[in-house]
């Protein structure tokens, strides 16, 4: 034991890292969010840091060194924003508006949460501050709070949430800001991307920060004006991998951690690895996530679907949060709960039929799944395009599903080996790295505590305005000067014809 020890304690003089007191702000009152963050905040544990983790949920079985600030009652508050995904309208247009009275709701229920309020009046001292990004700029004021480096969480890529304040490059004509875009667009579609950028920009800044701002005040007076938090950020932790995601410019202060919550697969339940293991003809595993239920699936669209299943030799397991599913055939089982992740790992497991969201894209792909992409709302459409591009997947808006469109393109991804091959090749890709996605995400939150920030990441785009990043001040001085240039030569001839003329003038006279 005392070799251990004396081995523990040269591997930290070796390396210079010590345990750091870590806080995870995971307000978001949505499971997916917080499954994500707590994974995150798991992992630093696991790694010998000591986690404080404010969340809408309650972990059972915390390792030691996890604390707790238990927003209660959020998640159940938050179910009043619940909605019908089945029924909802995917209008683009609404969805900076829409974030914009989510996120501010979901941030001040936190910030008005006793148990937030108590936490907040502590003298705690922290080595980094990990907030989740969802437009979240008041939230991100708890790093300030407690004077520590900001780190930020991004669920998804670089996009515009974090790129503004990073000062990373988001060229319109290939990076999309609509969800039904991709990197390849027409002429047309570069129009709609353009005035979509510059109507989502105009709101979030003189609408959305504005808000976020007073109501940051609101409960903190003493506070810097939001604009100083926002743009003091270390560290962007993108769940992002090249796998999945396009290539895009991304600075020095922005990591990819895409997988990092695909752990080890566990054990199945007894029932379930009967059910795989007896599958002869395989498995179709069909999932919706965390957010849409199957349930509320519109019955004539499930019956068509039930109908399908019934005339195939594989067995479907299907995530249904009802006990009950009439009309279900015998191949099909249902379950309101299933270890997805632990399900993907069977190897009589053929297809993944789910509703596009990332992190179920990214275990799909881990595992080398085809997949069939149903989009319903939110990013889970460009997820399903980039799919079908990357050959691994077909896509159907959930919306233009019929009978024969599902049937016919569930029948080729099963019948065509394309479609395997391209997902064992993607599962290449993911799996090719430096280090673990698990990993990445601990070394550069110990890299920036190293660093005290890593203000060395920061790019001088920051230290610019809007007008000199854009060289809007330059193009206007180089017009000027080209104006001011063309007077002057059109001022010289002209000035050059009339002496001109005056000469000859004269000489007539004379």
């Amino acid at each position: 034991m005392k070799i251990i020890g004396f081995l523990g304690i040269c591997l930290v003089l070796l390396t210079g890292i010590e345990c750091a007191k870590i806080l995870g702000v995971f307000h978001v009152p949505g499971k997916s969010h917080y499954m994500a963050g707590s994974t995150m905040m798991k992992i630093l544990a696991e790694k010998g840091h000591d986690v404080t983790v404010v969340a809408a949920f309650k972990e059972k079985n915390p390792p030691k060194n996890y604390r707790q600030i238990y927003l209660d009652g959020l998640f159940e508050e938050a179910q009043r924003y619940t909605v019908n995904y089945f029924e909802m309208n995917s209008y683009s247009v609404l969805l900076p508006i829409v974030f914009h009275f989510i996120s501010n709701s979901f941030q001040d229920m936190a910030f008005n949460h006793t148990n937030f309020k108590e936490f907040m009046k502590t003298n705690e001292k922290f080595d980094a501050v990990i907030v989740e990004e969802f437009a979240s700029e008041a939230m991100k004021y708890v790093a300030r709070h407690f004077n520590a480096p900001l780190i930020v969480y991004n669920p998804m890529d670089a996009n515009e949430w974090t790129n503004r304040y990073q000062g990373n490059p988001e060229p319109i004509s290939y990076v999309p800001t609509l969800a039904h875009l991709t990197n390849h667009m027409t002429f047309l579609e570069r129009v709609e991307n353009t005035i979509f950028y510059i109507y989502s920009n105009l709101f979030f800044n003189l609408v959305s920060l504005p808000a976020q701002n007073r109501m940051l005040h609101n409960y903190y007076p003493d506070a810097p004006h939001i604009s100083d938090i926002a743009y003091n950020v270390s560290l962007v932790l993108l769940n992002s991998d090249p796998s999945v995601h396009d290539p895009l410019p991304k600075v020095p202060s922005m990591k990819d951690i895409g997988g990092f919550h695909i752990r080890k697969p566990k054990p199945l339940p007894e029932y379930l690895q009967k059910i795989l293991d007896n599958a002869k003809h395989g498995v179709i595993y069909f999932s919706l996530g965390s957010n849409v239920k199957s349930k509320d699936m519109p019955k004539k669209t499930r019956d068509f679907i039930l109908r399908k299943f019934s005339k195939l030799k594989e067995t479907i397991i299907w995530k249904f949060e009802d006990t009950d599913l009439p009309g279900k055939p015998d191949n099909v089982i249902i379950s309101n709960w299933l270890p997805q992740n632990d399900i993907f790992a069977h190897k009589n497991v053929k297809l993944f039929i789910s509703h596009g969201g990332l992190f179920s894209t990214m275990e799909a792909v881990y595992h080398g799944l085809p997949v069939m992409a149903l989009s319903i709302f939110a990013e889970q459409e460009l997820n399903g395009k980039r799919a079908e591009a990357n050959g691994f997947a077909r896509h159907l808006p959930f919306k233009q599903i019929t009978e024969d469109s599902f049937g016919e393109i569930l029948d080729e991804l099963l019948e065509n080996p394309k479609y395997r091959e391209n997902a064992k090749t993607r599962s290449r890709i993911m799996k090719d790295k430096p280090m673990e996605p698990a990993d990445a995400v601990n070394y550069w939150v110990e890299y920036v505590v190293r660093n005290k920030g890593a203000q060395h990441l920061r790019v001088a785009a920051l230290d610019l305005e809007w007008y000199q990043y854009m060289l809007i001040d330059v193009v206007l001085f180089i017009l000027a000067i080209t104006a001011s240039a063309v007077f002057g030569l059109r001022f010289l001839i002209k000035l050059y014809s009339k002496k001109k003329q005056t000469s000859k003038s004269k000489e007539k006279k004379n």
